[in-house]
């Protein structure tokens, strides 16, 4: 029977809201970039339809660049584990 090793201490406060911030800057950037995409340039002429799909693709790559952040920061607090 292997022993697993203990869990560590948990990381300070101050740590987790550094990486809630971090979370935070990635939608918002990504959300103002989908928000002029799929709102700003839909009133532009005949790609309004283009527009908007490139809007819903900025969204939905800014929610995955924010769950990849979250899975790196879990890998490297697993890691820093052992």
């Amino acid at each position: 029977m292997s022993e697993t090793p203990p869990i560590p201490s948990p990381r300070s406060v101050a740590e987790y809201v550094e990486d809630g911030a971090y979370v935070a800057a990635i939608l918002l950037v990504w959300g103002a970039i989908a928000a002029f995409f799929a709102f700003g340039l839909t009133e532009i002429g005949v790609f309004a339809g283009l527009f908007w799909h490139l809007g819903g693709a900025f969204a939905m790559a800014g929610v995955l660049n924010a769950v990849l952040f979250l899975c790196y920061r879990t890998v490297d607090y697993w890691h820093a584990r052992a």
